[in-house]
């Protein structure tokens, strides 16, 4: 079976979450299938593995093309060996980070419709929050899908500080051939880790609408 960003099964849940209109009508065992479902599709392990390719790519790929674009100007000419290398690695990059937006863009819309689906029965007044819910919206991230992406987020941006730190310095001390490699690691590895974060909260947030105590703080529970 071919890999697909978003499968073809959550296309049409995706849809209805969209639409905004289930929530007072689905009952709660259809919410509860349909953010499973979306859940899963967003929380394989293929497209973890294939966003840690993509950020080695990206990030990979810019620090060698941004490092030999430096030591060119550096040394003040180039041979064709030199220019054909950093094109490859330039293209190599720019595939990396395609990659890289295209799991953004569909774990963002995974992610936002499993939210819409957790929280339409507790929004509809179908389902009531209850004590237990405290617990889910947190041990979630104890789960092995969500844990591991959390750790590879906080990989990401430790990366992104690392990268940062060394433009800084170099900003101090004077721009060196590493300062624009640096950057390139550290604004992917930013994107990277926010990404995923973002990804994981989201879904947390969904959780939030079994939360007893979140759910008097914040007054109203929303499906969107």
């Amino acid at each position: 079976m071919a890999f697909a960003l978003i499968q073809a099964a959550s296309r049409p849940l995706l849809a209805a979450a969209d639409a905004g209109e289930p929530a007072a009508s689905a009952t709660p065992a259809d919410a509860d299938r349909a953010a499973a479902a979306l859940r899963r599709d967003y929380e394989r392990w293929s497209r973890w593995a294939l966003g840690v390719v993509g950020f080695v790519v990206a990030a990979g790929g810019g620090f060698v093309a941004a490092g030999l674009v430096a030591t060119i100007a550096a040394l003040g000419g180039a041979t064709a060996v030199d220019v054909i290398a950093t094109v490859i690695a330039g293209v190599v990059a720019l595939v990396g980070a395609a990659l890289l937006v295209a799991l953004w863009r569909s774990g963002r819309a995974l992610t936002r419709g499993a939210s819409f689906w957790l929280r339409a029965p507790y929004a509809s007044g179908q389902r009531a929050p209850r004590a237990t819910g405290w617990v889910q919206a947190r041990t979630v991230n104890l789960e092995p899908r969500v844990l591991v992406r959390l750790i590879t987020a906080t990989l990401a941006l430790l990366v992104a500080v690392g990268g940062i730190a060394l433009v800084v310095r170099d900003l101090g001390a004077g721009p060196s051939i590493m300062t624009v490699p640096a950057l390139l690691v550290g604004v992917c590895g930013a994107f990277s880790g926010i990404g995923q974060i973002g990804g994981v909260m989201r879904i947390v947030n969904g959780l939030s609408a079994r939360d007893p105590l979140w759910s008097r703080l914040t007054g109203s529970t929303r499906a969107r």
